[in-house]
């Protein structure tokens, strides 16, 4: 069961949804993993109503679906749904780090390279704490850039692709990530430069090469599940 926290009374409800979408940007969900709504209630102390108004909130968005009346699961993102959320996230993040370029305090710089360093020395030992360090890097240039609309609409797709992005860095913890290599190094860069367009190429390539892993991966998962569809058929013909 996924450690998830008591919320207090007030605005029950909205506390609940922000606590599960939490956890599932995080990755803490597997995909395929089933949601009890009265485990939910239990583990956050609240009655079942806020919990079932969260959840509905997020079948609404897709971070959820209803497979039956009450089997709440994380769905599988597919190698065709990851591919289109990358592409929209090429261009808002991108958006977002040419501007951030533009907004950014030494503060929030000094803050994404303590990320990244953290980032880099536990890729191959805690690959979760990785995959949860890669999405607080990503935010991070979101706060920078002064753009809540753009955040939260990005945000909505890591709801969606939070629970594969664990597994993808679980899969890449044998890759090579030193910091003369990584693609967040550039970002860095661009951003210390105050180039716009530096910055926002290099956050796409990012995105894009990570995108590319993990939907080859996708593609090949899929092929192996067709054809372990199609043995048994075979075998009774």
């Amino acid at each position: 069961m996924v450690n998830l926290k008591p919320v207090k009374k007030e605005n029950l409800s909205v506390r609940v949804y922000n606590e599960i979408r939490e956890a599932l940007i995080n990755g803490q969900y597997e995909p395929g993993e089933r949601l009890i709504i009265g485990e939910l209630a239990q583990a956050l102390g609240v009655s079942i109503t806020p919990v079932r108004e969260a959840i509905f909130r997020l079948i609404s968005e897709q971070g959820l679906e209803m497979q039956a009346a009450t089997a709440v699961y994380v769905p599988y993102v597919n190698s065709a749904k990851l591919s289109e959320i990358q592409q929209i996230r090429v261009h808002l993040e991108g958006m977002g780090a040419a501007e951030a370029a533009r907004q950014i305090t030494p503060k929030q710089l000094d803050n994404l390279v303590a990320l990244q360093a953290q980032f880099i020395s536990c890729t191959a030992s805690d690959p979760k704490r990785a995959s949860f360090l890669n999405r607080k890097f990503h935010f991070a240039i979101l706060e920078a850039s002064r753009m809540p609309v753009l955040r939260n609409t990005v945000e909505s797709f890591w709801v969606i692709t939070g629970p594969i992005l664990k597994i993808f860095h679980v899969k890449t913890a044998v890759l090579d990530y030193s910091q003369d290599q990584h693609r967040h190094e550039a970002v860095i860069a661009a951003l210390k430069a105050r180039d716009a367009e530096a910055a926002r190429h290099a956050l796409q390539d990012d995105i894009a090469w990570g995108g590319k892993i993990m939907i080859d991966w996708l593609i090949e998962k899929e092929k192996e599940q067709d054809a372990e569809q199609e043995a048994p058929s075979k075998t009774r013909g």
